[in-house]
């Protein structure tokens, strides 16, 4: 409790930060540590590059204290935790961080060790990375993703936080091409998703690299070779289900802006569709009304204007106002109370629902002397509603 309660409060200090990781860096297959990603993040917010080309970044005690979730005590032992294997509880370290780039061009993949070196004194932690990946780390102006700190802060599984950099970087590239920010999809085969995730590696076969080079990697192959050879952890769909994809997706929707759903490919599982959109997107959708509301408010509402108005032309105005009950009936009464004969009901309430005109609060000051108009009050004169209503009856086109 009292580290839940600890982890809570210095998170206020990263809440609203937000920092650029290269979509390269997020897509590139390779291992690498829950720690060393969120130090990654953390770091991203001080950076300098030294003599040698090599990127630096530096964390202070309180930021790292956010990070382990703790309000006293030294950290030195945290430290030593992340960086000495023999003291890592699960044998990992902030050096397990590597990666593959691949060249087709060239036909052969590069690994690299992102940290390089660090070092922990006087309460400063000062990572060094390696400095062929300067250029996509700091300075950059394009093909990066933007992430939220307290987001990554708050994910608790390596899994979750890699899942949610890839479909974030290839949601947020695809609402850019297309212009469009509502539900994208993606798929990929499931050796590529366990490798982009870290879960398998190509243990330096040099045929899985050969064919990992080209620009469209035959994954059947691939992963028929880390099979023969062993290495295809959760070869099971079921289990890498269980044990991978469920809980991350479940983390990514409970801790994150955008909410995610998924289905496997083919029978027995060769990939896997994920469905990304925006939470804002699906909480406006669970407001939307079921076909019976919104027969229930057309049929109240038809039982109001049906003097004036056909069902056909509710349910057009119930259309256009996403079934506002209020917006209608103001336009309504506002009509039943217009000054002149309204010759064509539909036209006049759509212009009044479109232009927000509506009947009038009653004053309560004091008693008006009440005439046979009551609208009197209004200046009409400020919209020339008859030839409002003239042009929309020539161009109005009809449901009957």
């Amino acid at each position: 409790m009292e580290k839940s309660k600890a982890s809570n409060e210095n998170l206020v200090l990263i809440k609203n930060r937000t920092y650029k990781k290269s979509n390269e860096l997020i897509n590139s297959k390779g291992r690498g540590t829950l720690l060393s990603q969120k130090l990654f993040a953390i770091g991203m917010q001080h950076l300098t590059v030294d003599s040698t080309n090599n990127v630096v970044a530096t964390i202070d005690t309180a930021e790292l204290k956010a990070l382990f979730g703790t309000t006293s005590g030294s950290m030195y032992s945290h430290i030593e935790e992340a960086c000495d294997r023999s003291r890592a509880s699960k044998g990992q370290t902030i050096f397990d961080w590597n990666i593959l780039e691949k060249n087709p061009e060239k036909d052969h993949l590069i690994a690299r060790q992102v940290v390089t070196d660090a070092e922990f004194k006087d309460g400063t932690l000062t990572i060094r990375y390696n400095n062929s990946l300067t250029d996509l780390i700091i300075d950059l102006k394009s093909n990066y993703t933007t992430l939220k700190l307290s987001e990554t802060m708050a994910m608790k599984s390596v899994h979750s936080l890699r899942l949610y950099e890839i479909l974030k970087s290839a949601y947020d590239k695809e609402c850019a091409l297309s212009k469009e920010s509502g539900k994208h999809s993606f798929y990929y085969p499931l050796i590529e998703l366990k490798l982009q995730l870290g879960i398998v590696t190509v243990n330096g076969d040099k045929n899985v690299q050969k064919e990992l080079a080209k620009e469209y990697p035959d994954y059947d192959l691939v992963d028929e070779i880390i099979t023969k050879n062993g290495d295809n952890k959760y070869s099971e769909f079921k289990d890498f289900n269980k044990v991978v994809i469920k809980k991350a997706v479940t983390e990514i929707n409970n801790k994150t802006d955008v909410h995610i759903e998924y289905k496997k490919n083919g029978k027995p599982a060769v990939g896997v569709w994920f469905f990304v959109e925006k939470k804002a997107n699906v909480e406006k959708k669970a407001v939307e009304l079921t076909q019976a509301q919104k027969d229930e408010i057309l049929d109240s509402l038809y039982e109001v204007v049906h003097s004036s108005l056909k069902l056909s032309e509710v349910r057009d105005l119930c259309n256009m106002t996403d079934y506002n009950k209020d917006k209608i009936l103001e336009a309504y009464e506002y009509m039943i109370q217009y000054n002149s004969t309204v010759d064509v009901p539909i036209a006049f309430m759509k212009a009044a629902i479109q232009n927000g005109y509506k009947k009038p609060e009653k004053k309560t000051e004091k008693k008006q002397e009440r005439s046979k108009n009551p609208f009197n009050n209004f200046k009409q004169n400020e919209y020339d509603f008859e030839k409002l209503e003239k042009e929309l009856i020539e161009n109005q086109v009809y449901e009957e």
